[in-house]
């Protein structure tokens, strides 16, 4: 019997209330295409590394190449929390054997490519999330998704040809 391939997707993807807002962003559809191929393991990189729920909204400011995540509102800068869970929490990727991740879109730990703000609003450039990052530093080859680009069939069957095969 094979056994399935694991792969890692954002909890809120999941339908766990992870949001900043408390909430999720569930996406059953893409739930049920994969379900029958894969078993996801649910991850949230901001609530598990103690920011809570709900949370101050963030986002990446600075420079593009070496973001900080920094609080909107009362101006925090989380950078060093996010980090150092992350390093320990991709430490267990090898033992969990995760062959791919599906990350939600546009989150400043988890999104491929995030707008990148500069002083005030300005934009200054894009970056991966900062888990994305180091994800994409310590794991040049795993497959990375987002829920918007899986919600095309050719993409979605394109990520699925990228994984390995038990």
């Amino acid at each position: 019997m094979d056994t399935p391939i694991t792969i890692g997707i954002s909890a809120c993807l999941f339908g766990k209330n992870t949001r900043y807002d408390g909430g999720s962003r569930h996406e059953p559809l893409l739930m049920e295409a994969l379900g029958q191929f894969v078993n996801l393991v649910p991850l949230c990189p901001e609530a598990e590394c103690g920011l809570g729920i709900p949370r101050e909204p963030m986002r990446l400011e600075g420079n593009p190449e070496n973001p900080r995540l920094m609080t909107i509102t009362t101006r925090s800068d989380l950078t060093g929390q996010l980090r150092s869970w992350s390093a320990q929490r991709l430490d267990t990727f090898r033992d969990e054997a995760l062959a791919g991740l599906i990350l939600k879109s546009r989150s400043p730990s988890c999104g491929k490519q995030v707008v990148v703000h500069g002083k005030g609003n300005g934009e200054t450039g894009y970056s991966p999330g900062l888990f994305v990052r180091l994800i994409q530093k310590r794991f040049p080859g795993l497959p990375i998704a987002d829920e918007e680009e899986l919600r095309d069939p050719a993409r979605l069957a394109d990520f699925l040809a990228r994984l390995p095969s038990r």
